[in-house]
């Protein structure tokens, strides 16, 4: 069975104890198709890295791997389909960067990229340009913990749960791709990516709200604005929706004490943090 871009099928595991005798399970994997749009869609990006070397195409590239492995992560072949798209663009890819961009060794670049979410990969060097690091499509591994269960727990959070709240699941790959769009708008790259670094990480749930905000409604705010110190890092940004951030930035920003009377604290900071920016 195909849905929402993996492919499902049933196996029967060999049995560790006789009441799991005859038990089937199911598992999820990267139907072919997906792959070969994934693997097109990486030579496209890499041609176009070769011929642009800047940090635009870097940053093209960089969005593009990240939104794929934060949509796919969920899968039960998540590394091992991973590392089979990475052998299929392996020459491409390392001949790219090996013209334009450089090879380090220093770990600080890697360790800060998205909240350390690949620190694992790249002890012995990896590929970075001008500080900001390439990320290779093989390195969905660095999440493999996430995959393996210990003294009979789960360790993987199922990203598509509903939970209580009965959210939308996740953030499809068609919010990555649409955020990507955008994003070339955006004149300063170093928010275009964290601001859909953000979005991502958090599931397109709001600051304030605790709610799953539609794409096209998206807004995302510094914590700290910009004429006052802050920066277009990815612990300065948040989530809010065209409504809160709307209201947020009117002669009334006290309204959202209002609407969301849990969140005081937070409305308090937020509120505070503008008027010094307009001090």
């Amino acid at each position: 069975m195909k849905y929402l871009g993996y492919e499902f099928y049933v196996f029967k595991p060999p049995p560790k104890c006789v009441q799991q005798k005859g038990m089937y399970m199911v598992a999820n994997t990267l139907p072919q198709k997906k792959e070969d749009e994934i693997v097109d869609r990486c030579r496209e990006l890499l041609r176009a890295v070769r011929k642009h070397p800047n940090f635009e195409t870097i940053h093209d590239w960089n969005t593009y791997v990240v939104g794929i492995h934060n949509y796919y992560k969920g899968m039960t072949h998540f590394c091992m389909n991973f590392r089979k798209i990475g052998w299929r663009i392996k020459k491409l890819f390392y001949h790219t960067m090996e013209r334009n961009v450089t090879f380090t060794q220093e770990q600080s670049y890697k360790n800060n990229f998205q909240r350390g979410g690949y620190r694992s990969w790249g002890s012995n060097g990896y590929y970075c340009f001008n500080g900001y690091p390439v990320v290779e499509i093989q390195w969905a591994s660095w999440d493999s913990w996430l995959l393996a269960g210990g003294n009979g727990v789960v360790k993987r959070e199922n990203p598509y749960s509903q939970k209580e709240r009965k959210q939308r699941p996740g953030v499809s790959i068609d919010d990555i791709e649409y955020l990507v769009r955008v994003s070339k708008h955006i004149k300063n790259s170093r928010l275009a990516l964290f601001r859909i670094s953000k979005y991502s990480s958090t599931k397109g749930i709001s600051y304030l709200s605790g709610e799953y905000v539609p794409v096209g409604q998206y807004h995302c705010h510094h914590i700290k604005p910009l004429k006052s110190g802050g920066t277009n890092d990815f612990n300065n940004l948040c989530v809010l929706s065209e409504l809160e951030h709307t209201i947020l930035h009117s002669t009334t920003p006290e309204r959202l004490y209002d609407l969301f009377p849990k969140k005081k604290k937070r409305i308090k900071a937020l509120i505070e943090a503008l008027y010094d920016k307009a001090a």
